[in-house]
C-alpha cells in the first residue's frame, strides 16, 4: 500500500471516527462522498473525464471554489463543535478577565448540546472532561426567551419584576413581544459556583455549598467602607490596588478582590458592606419576599439534578416554576393551594434537567445567577479558555 493510499485511509478513519461522534449528517455525506470517489471506479473516471473537458482558463477558478466549500465545511464542523470565539462586553468578571478580553469557547471538552432548543431530543456529546465547579462558562442567557420586538436589548422579565415592584408605567410593558429559540440567546460568561445536587447558600456575600465554604470565594471582588482613622499611606496603597472606588453616603467605598485583602493584611481597615439579614429583595431570584433572600443572604437550596424528584407545593413553587413551566416545556396552572402541571394534579415532579448556579467574579456588578436563577445544561455551551492577545 502506497504513502498515498495510507493518507486517503488515515483522513477516511477520522471522518469516519468523528462523524460517529459528532452524529452529524452533513459528515455522514461527506463520508459517503468520499468513499464513493475514492472506491467506485466508473464514477471516479466519471469525474476525472468531466474535470478534463473544463476550458483551461475556468480550472483555477473550480478549484478555488471547490478549496471554499471544504475550508467552509471545516469552520462550520469546527464551530458547532469543538470552537468557537467570543468576545467579552462587561465588567462582570473583573478582576479574572476585563471587557474586551477575547476567549475560545470549548465545546469539545466538555461536549457540544445536540438538539438545544427541543428538551425531549436535548442530548450532550461525550467530551473528555465534565463541568467542574470554578470553571468559566459560556453559556446563552435563559432569560432571554422573551423580547420585545422592537427593543431587543431590554431584559422582558427585569422589567417584568421592576414593574410590579414600582408599579410604575412603563411603555415597554405594552410592546409586542416575541420568542428567542434557545441557540439564539445571548452568550453570558460566568463562573460555575454550584453544581446539580449541590445545596448552596450564601451568608455575608460568601457562597457555601453543602455547607462549606466555596473555594471560589477568595475570587471575587467585594464592596467595602474604608474605616476612619486610617493613615494616608495605608488608604493610598488600598485605593490604588483596588477595582473601583467612590464616595457613597459620605463613606469611601473600595470595590477590591478578597485575595488582595488577606495578602496585604488589610482586614483591620475595611469593612465589608453587604445587604441586611431577613431583609428580602425583590430583584433577587426567586423573587419572592416569603423566602426573605437577597444578594448577600440566599439559600440554602438544592441545585436540580437530571432525575431528582421533589414534593411540589405552593411554598417552594417560585424556586422552581420557571424550570417546570419554561426550561422543561409543562403546562403550569396553580387553582388555589393546587398545582397542575400539563392538566393533572402533581404533588411531586422530577426534573429532565441538571442546573448550575453561575456567578460573576466581580460580586457588585455581576449580574448571575442571584437575579435570575438557575441555568439548564442546554443552555451551556463550553469552557472558556483566553487567548493569549
Amino acid at each position: 500500500m502506497n504513502k498515498k493510499a495510507i493518507s486517503g485511509f488515515i483522513c477516511i478513519l477520522a471522518v469516519l471516527i468523528l462523524t460517529i461522534w459528532s452524529q452529524s449528517w452533513s459528515l455522514v455525506i461527506i463520508l459517503f462522498g468520499t468513499c464513493v470517489l475514492i472506491w467506485h471506479e466508473k464514477i471516479r473516471k466519471a469525474c476525472k473525464d468531466y474535470v478534463k473537458h473544463i476550458p483551461v482558463k475556468y480550472d483555477k477558478w473550480l478549484g478555488w471554489i471547490i478549496a471554499t466549500c471544504i475550508a467552509l465545511l471545516l469552520l462550520s464542523f469546527v464551530n458547532q463543535y469543538l470552537f468557537s470565539l467570543y468576545s467579552l462586553r462587561s465588567s462582570s468578571m473583573e478582576p479574572t478577565y476585563s471587557s474586551g478580553d477575547v476567549f475560545i469557547m470549548n465545546k469539545v471538552k466538555i461536549g457540544p448540546g445536540k438538539n438545544i432548543d427541543k428538551v425531549k431530543d436535548y442530548r450532550r456529546l461525550k467530551g473528555f472532561s465534565s463541568i467542574k465547579r470554578g470553571d468559566v462558562i459560556a453559556f446563552h442567557f435563559p432569560e432571554a426567551d422573551t423580547v420585545f420586538q422592537e427593543s431587543v436589548s431590554q431584559n422582558y422579565h427585569y422589567l417584568k419584576r421592576q414593574y410590579k415592584v414600582t408599579g410604575n408605567y412603563n411603555p415597554l410593558l405594552q410592546n409586542k413581544i416575541k420568542y428567542k429559540a434557545v441557540h439564539k440567546r445571548p452568550r453570558f460568561i460566568k463562573r460555575i459556583i454550584g453544581l446539580p445536587g449541590d445545596t448552596l447558600q450564601i451568608t455575608e456575600g460568601k457562597y457555601y455549598i453543602n455547607a462549606n465554604a466555596s473555594s471560589q470565594n477568595n475570587r471575587f471582588i467585594n464592596k467595602y467602607a474604608l474605616n476612619k482613622g486610617v493613615s494616608r499611606r495605608i488608604v493610598d496603597k488600598i485605593l490604588k490596588a483596588s477595582t473601583n472606588n467612590y464616595q457613597e453616603e459620605k463613606q469611601q467605598i473600595i470595590e477590591i478582590s478578597e485575595t488582595l485583602i488577606q495578602e496585604n493584611d488589610w482586614h483591620d481597615y475595611l469593612v465589608q458592606k453587604e445587604e441586611l439579614l431577613n431583609m428580602p429583595n425583590p430583584y433577587i431570584f426567586p423573587f419572592s419576599n416569603s423566602y426573605l433572600w437577597n444578594a448577600s443572604y440566599w439559600g440554602p437550596a438544592v441545585i436540580p439534578f437530571k432525575g431528582m424528584r421533589i414534593k411540589i407545593n405552593s411554598a417552594n413553587l417560585p424556586l422552581y416554576k420557571r424550570i417546570i413551566e419554561t426550561y422543561e416545556e409543562n403546562k403550569l396552572d396553580v387553582k388555589g393551594e393546587d398545582i397542575f402541571i400539563n392538566g393533572k394534579i402533581a404533588s411531586t415532579y422530577t426534573f429532565k434537567l441538571n442546573y448550575y448556579w453561575m456567578a460573576g467574579d466581580n460580586r457588585p456588578h455581576s449580574f448571575d445567577s442571584r437575579y435570575w436563577g438557575f441555568v439548564p445544561e442546554n443552555h451551556i455551551i463550553g469552557i472558556i479558555n483566553k487567548l493569549p492577545l
